[in-house]
């Protein structure tokens, strides 16, 4: 019987994130089963057939620069340009470090002057090397249901140019994803107990790994009086692969209203 490999055991064989496994799979790249809780089984023949690992475990040619660089975990600016994730000193009194945003550049433009210190742009952040390596980059949302059949629309249909989607079936899942996918959105779902009660919410919010998330309760039927008490920006369930975008949208140019937010 074939022994069958996590996303992360690919992503180890491989020499790439998880991100990137997950991508080869929605794409049809690479034929992958689904357990009962959703996660992503991946058989060493298909390894083997994909060209990238054969079955003795010989590695194949690394991907190129442009395939690493584009599938790389999200990186905040003095990550970057730090040390084994250590801040370099310059970093230290910079408004973007100390607010831990997740992009400096977003916050230099909201606040001008008073935001990055540029200490690594001479004049602007379209010079910056940053900038260049992350403008433009799809935007992470963790959307967490225990509907499989929403979340497999979602990974169909969702524009891997303008999102970056992870899904988790519990707050466990989330929790364990949020440490290195860093998403900049989060959709729960209120058909999970934890959503409804508010803990899942408030553990986001504390979270200091995603400063400056945006979080929004898709509510289901039945759970209005819920989800009202939450406080929080609602869209109704279930949800489009189409209104997901519209949320990374709201998040990429920070003036534009996101489809969805409460009144």
């Amino acid at each position: 019987m074939d022994y069958l490999l996590s996303t992360g055991d690919v992503a180890k064989l491989f020499g790439v994130t998880p991100d990137a496994v997950l991508k080869w799979i929605k794409k049809g790249k690479l034929p992958a089963t689904r357990t009962a809780g959703g996660h992503y089984r991946v058989s060493r023949e298909a390894c083997s057939a994909l060209g990238l690992e054969d079955t003795n475990g010989s590695e194949a040619a690394p991907a190129t620069r442009t395939e690493r660089d584009r599938e790389r975990p999200p990186q905040r600016c003095w990550e970057y340009f730090g040390q084994q994730g250590a801040p370099p000193q310059t970093c230290l009194n910079c408004l973007v470090y100390q607010a831990r945003a997740q992009h400096c550049y977003k916050l230099a433009e909201l606040a001008g002057e008073a935001g990055c210190g540029h200490n690594f742009c001479t004049s602007n952040c379209q010079e910056c090397p940053f900038y260049r390596a992350c403008h433009g980059m799809a935007t992470a949302v963790l959307v967490i249901s225990r509907d499989e059949a929403l979340t497999h629309r979602l990974e169909r249909h969702t524009d891997d140019s303008r999102v970056n989607l992870r899904v988790a079936n519990s707050g466990y899942e989330s929790a364990t994803l949020i440490g290195t996918f860093r998403p900049a959105v989060v959709v729960m779902d209120s058909d999970l107990p934890e959503v409804r009660d508010g803990l899942l919410a408030e553990s986001i919010a504390r979270d200091d790994r995603v400063p400056g998330v945006r979080v929004f309760v898709a509510c289901r039927e039945g759970d209005q009086e819920a989800v009202t008490r939450l406080g929080m920006p609602t869209l109704t369930a279930p949800f489009t692969a189409e209104q997901v975008e519209q949320l990374a949208e709201s998040v990429a140019s920070p003036g534009r209203r996101a489809a969805g937010d409460a009144a």
